[in-house]
């Protein structure tokens, strides 16, 4: 097959009146934005780009060069070394469009990655001060592409846009291009916990099986794109064990192949996706389940500081180099306490009281008071519980169990048994639970036992003294 030339010129035809001609050559110096490609050439097109952040670069590289010969006739050259699919004028004017008509998977998208692989160099080039740029283009055919270098949570697309001279009333005039948004993928990540996967619950308790869900999608990055990053990974803090075996992907149950790597312990995942997979599925939902068990490390310390779990995705903002941003959501876990002091009738701190509260799960949690009397539990869900005085310190009887209720309103102090430690999730019981001291007969040598020791000899001196006298009474008959 004969080998295509790198460059190629397209001529297209317009009959303009030579009245027409002349006036628009006296027109032009009034209406240039900037210099032409050549004297007979319209002005520069204006390109403006929105939608973007500050920072970000646009960038302008020139497909085809448009030109207005002498004739008035349209003429294209062709950037060399473009893909054999995309290097005549109408293989390019067959998928480029103002930029509104952008679809992910569309035919422009596809030119634009192929053609951006060879185009290295830009002709125009401007970093966004704020959400939108200019862009002074000549006439022509034009791949623009946006890159950004600030770890914003996006990836943009390749357009190509079609700057060429449009007629106007019978005469060549700069197209007129209505501003146009980037052409943009976001990328976001939702983290959600219990039955109904909200941002936060507090119904469970330490040895439950919480819930989580991940919902996120595949980035949309050109097919040109240098490593097409996709990782999503999810670290919980201390207070929760991932079940590993519990983990889904899309309703399957999770393991490592083809399309992506799996590392899973307790303490965290990472899903690692092969680039191939990446660019064949844009935009694809991804969806990770599993369940994570409540320890007896789960905490709250305040408001931004609870158990939970954050989940994590890593992309390339630029797909055409290997920096990488991430793009995080949080799901909790609250949990709560309860605190009473345990005293003797005399107001004093009793050690060594244990209490038993039996969860709903069947796990038996207790607590023993220590030399300041506290008796406390924690890593409670909201609820009613019954605190049972399973083990009595000598000398005092058992107390009537304590029933308590633990909620948001209510569970909002510090544990005023844990010095030291700062959390925000304790009710506090505003009266102490004392148990009642066990009766016990005086000691031996007091004057109540000589009282009872004097009272048991008057009575066994009486009962021998009926015992003679009846006996004499019958020795008589």
């Amino acid at each position: 097959m004969t080998a295509k030339p790198t460059r190629k010129v397209v001529t297209r035809n317009v009959a303009i009146a030579g009245a027409i001609t002349a006036l628009s050559l006296l027109l032009s110096p009034a209406m240039a934005m900037a210099t032409p490609t050549s004297p007979t050439d319209v002005a520069d097109t204006t390109l403006i780009v929105t939608d973007l952040l500050p920072g970000d670069t646009v960038s302008a590289f020139r497909i085809a060069d448009a030109d207005i010969d002498a004739s008035r006739n349209l003429t294209y050259t062709m950037a060399p070394g473009l893909p054999e699919a995309y290097d005549t004028i109408d293989e390019i004017a067959a998928v480029a469009s103002d930029g509104t008509a952008f679809n992910q998977g569309s035919a422009m998208q596809a030119a634009a990655s192929a053609i951006a692989a060879v185009l290295v160099s830009p002709d125009l080039t401007q970093v966004s001060a704020g959400d939108s740029v200019g862009l002074q283009l000549g006439s022509g055919y034009y791949l623009v592409r946006v890159t950004s270098t600030n770890g914003t949570t996006r990836v943009y697309q390749n357009m190509i846009i079609d700057a060429s001279p449009e007629v106007i009333n019978g005469d060549y005039a700069p197209r007129q291009i209505a501003p146009i948004a980037v052409k943009k993928t976001e990328v976001a990540i939702d983290k959600g916990v219990g039955p109904q996967y909200g941002a936060k619950t507090d119904q469970y308790s330490v040895g439950d099986m919480v819930p989580f869900r991940v919902t996120t999608a595949v980035p949309s990055y050109p097919a040109d794109a240098k490593d097409a990053t996709f990782i999503v990974e999810d670290t919980p803090t201390a207070g929760l064990e991932i079940d590993t075996t519990s983990i889904m992907i899309n309703g399957a149950a999770a393991q490592s192949g083809v399309d992506y790597t799996l590392t899973a312990t307790a303490n965290g995942y990472e899903f690692r996706f092969a680039k191939a997979w990446v660019l064949a599925h844009p935009g694809d939902p991804v969806q990770i389940t599993y369940n994570a068990k409540v320890t007896d490390a789960a905490f709250s310390r305040s408001a931004d500081d609870v158990t939970g779990n954050t989940a994590t995705i890593t992309f390339n903002p630029n797909p055409y180099d290997s920096a990488t941003a991430m793009s995080s959501d949080k799901a909790t876990v609250q949990t709560y306490g309860y605190v009473f002091k345990k005293t003797t009738p005399d107001g004093d701190p009793l050690a060594g009281a244990v209490f038993t509260i039996t969860l709903a799960n069947g796990t038996q949690v207790t607590s023993t008071s220590g030399q300041d009397g506290y008796v406390y539990f924690e890593d409670l869900g909201a609820g009613q519980y019954t605190a049972v005085e399973t083990t009595v310190p000598a000398g005092y009887r058992k107390v009537a169990d304590q029933v308590f209720e633990l909620g948001g309103a209510v569970a909002v102090a510090d544990n005023p048994a844990t010095a030291g430690v700062v959390e925000n999730n304790y009710l506090v019981a505003q009266a102490d639970v004392v148990d009642p001291a066990q009766p016990v007969l005086p000691a031996t040598g007091g004057s109540g036992a000589l009282l009872l020791s004097g009272a048991g000899t008057f009575l066994l001196v009486i009962g021998a003294a009926l015992g003679v006298s009846a006996r004499r009474r019958r020795l008589r008959v």
